[in-house]
């Protein structure tokens, strides 16, 4: 892949980035500003639900973040678009669809057939929920 792709897809991860600690901070400071200011019992158990949603939400922009950040050091050490598993090259289309693609295409595939094949083994066969 060339560089100048690479730096604009390291300059839209940074901004991804940027945007993501805006929202935690901007998610922090509302939920400071809001606490103690319910009486209501009704209004309080809202808030609280509101609050657990937002920091599942939140939670999941975490992982992302860190996701980012290991793919920004990937390019800054000069291994981006190489495959984790073989050491392959990852596909150009690929990389500018998913950029923090760790995987290639073969790869990525063999290890959802993997995790498929891990939680069948865990389903329990000939059982059903409909008990008469």
């Amino acid at each position: 892949m060339r560089q100048k792709k690479i730096a604009t897809i390291r300059k839209t991860l940074v901004n991804k980035l940027e945007h993501l600690w805006s929202n935690a901070r901007q998610t922090r400071t509302t939920m400071k500003n809001a606490e103690g200011t319910l009486a209501d019992p009704f209004d309080l158990a809202a808030m609280e639900s509101n609050k657990y949603v937002e920091l599942a939400c939140r939670d999941r922009e975490r992982v992302l973040m860190l996701d980012i950040q290991e793919t920004i050091l990937r390019i800054d050490h000069g291994v981006y678009g190489i495959c984790d598993s073989c050491a392959r090259g990852i596909d150009e289309k690929r990389l500018l669809i998913e950029p923090m693609s760790k995987f290639c295409t073969q790869c990525q595939e063999e290890k959802e057939m993997s995790l498929k094949r891990r939680n069948a083994c865990w389903g329990v066969k000939g059982m059903s929920y409909s008990h008469v």
